[in-house]
Protein backbone atom coordinates (compact mmCIF):
# COMPACT_ATOMS: atom_id res chain seq x y z
CA UNK A 1 0.00 0.00 0.00
CA UNK A 2 1.71 3.65 -0.98
CA UNK A 3 1.68 6.56 1.16
CA UNK A 4 -1.63 8.50 0.06
CA UNK A 5 -3.44 5.50 0.46
CA UNK A 6 -2.60 5.13 3.86
CA UNK A 7 -3.04 8.65 4.91
CA UNK A 8 -6.51 8.62 2.76
CA UNK A 9 -7.47 5.38 4.86
CA UNK A 10 -6.52 6.93 7.88
CA UNK A 11 -7.96 10.34 7.52
CA UNK A 12 -11.53 8.27 6.43
CA UNK A 13 -11.23 6.42 9.73
CA UNK A 14 -11.60 9.13 11.39
CA UNK A 15 -14.71 10.39 9.77
CA UNK A 16 -12.98 13.67 8.36
CA UNK A 17 -13.59 15.25 5.06
CA UNK A 18 -10.96 16.32 2.42
CA UNK A 19 -11.77 19.78 2.54
CA UNK A 20 -11.62 20.15 6.27
CA UNK A 21 -8.65 18.02 6.70
CA UNK A 22 -6.44 20.41 3.78
CA UNK A 23 -7.74 23.38 5.74
CA UNK A 24 -6.59 21.76 8.79
CA UNK A 25 -3.25 21.39 7.96
CA UNK A 26 -2.61 23.92 5.80
CA UNK A 27 -2.53 23.00 2.20
CA UNK A 28 -5.16 23.56 -0.26
CA UNK A 29 -8.02 20.42 -1.24
CA UNK A 30 -6.18 20.03 -4.77
CA UNK A 31 -2.63 19.77 -3.15
CA UNK A 32 -3.62 17.02 -0.09
CA UNK A 33 -6.12 15.41 -3.56
CA UNK A 34 -2.27 14.70 -5.35
CA UNK A 35 -0.65 13.37 -1.73
CA UNK A 36 -3.45 11.35 -1.48
CA UNK A 37 -3.87 9.79 -5.17
CA UNK A 38 0.44 9.66 -4.79
CA UNK A 39 0.35 12.19 -7.57
CA UNK A 40 3.15 14.02 -5.59
CA UNK A 41 4.82 13.27 -2.69
CA UNK A 42 4.38 15.44 0.73
CA UNK A 43 6.97 17.03 2.28
CA UNK A 44 8.53 16.22 5.27
CA UNK A 45 7.13 18.98 6.94
CA UNK A 46 3.57 18.11 5.91
CA UNK A 47 3.57 14.52 6.56
CA UNK A 48 4.57 15.28 9.76
CA UNK A 49 1.76 17.48 10.46
CA UNK A 50 -0.32 15.23 8.49
CA UNK A 51 0.93 12.38 11.06
CA UNK A 52 -0.15 14.56 13.86
CA UNK A 53 -3.56 15.76 12.96
CA UNK A 54 -4.26 12.28 12.29
CA UNK A 55 -2.91 11.07 15.29
CA UNK A 56 -0.56 8.68 13.77
CA UNK A 57 3.22 8.13 14.13
CA UNK A 58 4.79 9.06 10.92
CA UNK A 59 6.18 6.00 10.51
CA UNK A 60 2.60 4.36 10.07
CA UNK A 61 2.96 5.47 6.05
CA UNK A 62 5.86 4.01 5.02
CA UNK A 63 5.64 0.49 6.98
CA UNK A 64 4.11 -2.60 5.74
CA UNK A 65 1.28 -4.17 7.51
CA UNK A 66 2.13 -7.33 8.60
CA UNK A 67 0.12 -10.06 10.15
CA UNK A 68 2.85 -10.50 13.03
CA UNK A 69 6.04 -8.79 14.31
CA UNK A 70 8.63 -11.31 15.53
CA UNK A 71 11.71 -10.13 17.38
CA UNK A 72 14.52 -12.80 17.69
CA UNK A 73 16.19 -13.47 21.14
CA UNK A 74 18.97 -11.44 21.37
CA UNK A 75 18.47 -9.10 18.55
CA UNK A 76 16.63 -5.98 20.85
CA UNK A 77 18.49 -2.54 21.89
CA UNK A 78 19.54 -3.42 25.47
CA UNK A 79 20.04 0.01 28.03
CA UNK A 80 22.56 -0.86 30.68
CA UNK A 81 23.03 0.42 34.05
CA UNK A 82 23.83 -0.05 37.80
CA UNK A 83 22.09 -3.35 38.66
CA UNK A 84 19.28 -2.98 35.64
CA UNK A 85 19.23 -4.16 31.76
CA UNK A 86 16.78 -3.56 29.74
CA UNK A 87 15.61 -4.84 26.19
CA UNK A 88 14.11 -2.46 24.18
CA UNK A 89 12.06 -4.95 22.73
CA UNK A 90 9.38 -3.00 20.84
CA UNK A 91 10.52 0.75 20.82
CA UNK A 92 7.96 3.88 20.85
CA UNK A 93 6.73 4.35 17.05
CA UNK A 94 6.02 0.56 16.28
CA UNK A 95 2.84 0.37 17.93
CA UNK A 96 2.60 3.89 18.50
CA UNK A 97 4.62 6.59 19.57
CA UNK A 98 3.12 6.38 23.19
CA UNK A 99 3.90 2.70 23.33
CA UNK A 100 6.93 0.68 24.48
CA UNK A 101 7.62 -3.05 25.57
CA UNK A 102 10.69 -3.61 27.92
CA UNK A 103 12.80 -6.86 29.24
CA UNK A 104 14.28 -5.86 32.55
CA UNK A 105 16.68 -8.20 34.65
CA UNK A 106 18.20 -7.06 37.79
CA UNK A 107 20.48 -7.53 40.32
CA UNK A 108 19.56 -7.95 44.04
CA UNK A 109 19.37 -4.40 45.29
CA UNK A 110 17.26 -1.12 44.63
CA UNK A 111 17.46 -1.09 40.30
CA UNK A 112 15.28 1.47 40.26
CA UNK A 113 15.55 4.80 42.24
CA UNK A 114 13.02 7.15 42.99
CA UNK A 115 11.22 8.98 40.41
CA UNK A 116 8.43 10.00 38.77
CA UNK A 117 7.20 10.63 34.68
CA UNK A 118 4.06 11.31 32.71
CA UNK A 119 1.91 7.74 31.54
CA UNK A 120 1.25 4.50 33.23
CA UNK A 121 3.68 1.06 33.46
CA UNK A 122 2.08 -2.63 33.37
CA UNK A 123 4.80 -4.68 34.78
CA UNK A 124 4.52 -8.58 35.23
CA UNK A 125 7.37 -10.06 37.56
CA UNK A 126 8.47 -13.21 36.20
CA UNK A 127 11.41 -14.01 38.45
CA UNK A 128 12.46 -12.99 41.44
CA UNK A 129 10.35 -11.21 44.35
CA UNK A 130 10.82 -7.23 45.58
CA UNK A 131 9.86 -4.39 47.32
CA UNK A 132 7.74 -1.88 45.13
CA UNK A 133 7.54 1.55 46.67
CA UNK A 134 4.80 3.64 45.59
CA UNK A 135 3.68 7.10 47.05
CA UNK A 136 5.88 6.19 50.00
CA UNK A 137 4.27 3.24 50.54
CA UNK A 138 5.88 -0.25 49.83
CA UNK A 139 4.51 -3.39 48.44
CA UNK A 140 6.08 -6.79 48.48
CA UNK A 141 5.55 -9.11 44.76
CA UNK A 142 6.51 -12.22 44.01
CA UNK A 143 7.12 -14.23 40.43
CA UNK A 144 3.67 -14.05 38.74
CA UNK A 145 2.42 -10.31 39.90
CA UNK A 146 1.34 -8.41 38.17
CA UNK A 147 1.40 -4.16 39.05
CA UNK A 148 0.01 -1.50 36.35
CA UNK A 149 0.44 2.20 38.04
CA UNK A 150 0.24 5.72 37.41
CA UNK A 151 4.19 6.55 36.87
CA UNK A 152 3.70 10.20 37.57
CA UNK A 153 3.09 9.07 41.48
CA UNK A 154 7.26 8.82 42.58
CA UNK A 155 8.14 5.16 42.81
CA UNK A 156 11.18 2.83 43.28
CA UNK A 157 11.84 -0.96 42.75
CA UNK A 158 13.85 -2.97 45.01
CA UNK A 159 14.92 -6.40 44.29
CA UNK A 160 15.43 -8.91 46.87
CA UNK A 161 16.10 -11.67 44.89
CA UNK A 162 17.93 -11.53 41.06
CA UNK A 163 14.40 -10.37 39.48
CA UNK A 164 13.45 -10.63 35.60
CA UNK A 165 10.14 -9.18 34.44
CA UNK A 166 7.97 -7.73 31.50
CA UNK A 167 6.70 -4.00 31.32
CA UNK A 168 5.25 -2.02 28.73
CA UNK A 169 4.99 1.77 29.14
CA UNK A 170 1.81 3.87 28.16
CA UNK A 171 2.85 7.50 27.50
CA UNK A 172 0.81 10.59 27.51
Amino acid sequence: MNVGNKIRMARKNLGINMKDFARKIGVSYITLYRVETDKVSPSVALLSEIAHHLGEPITSFFSEERPLTLVKSGTAAKVEGGKLTLEVLVPKGVISDKISVTLGRAEQGEFVSRHAHRGFELTYNLKGAGIFKYDNVEYEFDPGDLLYFDASIEHSVRAIERHEFFSVYFRS
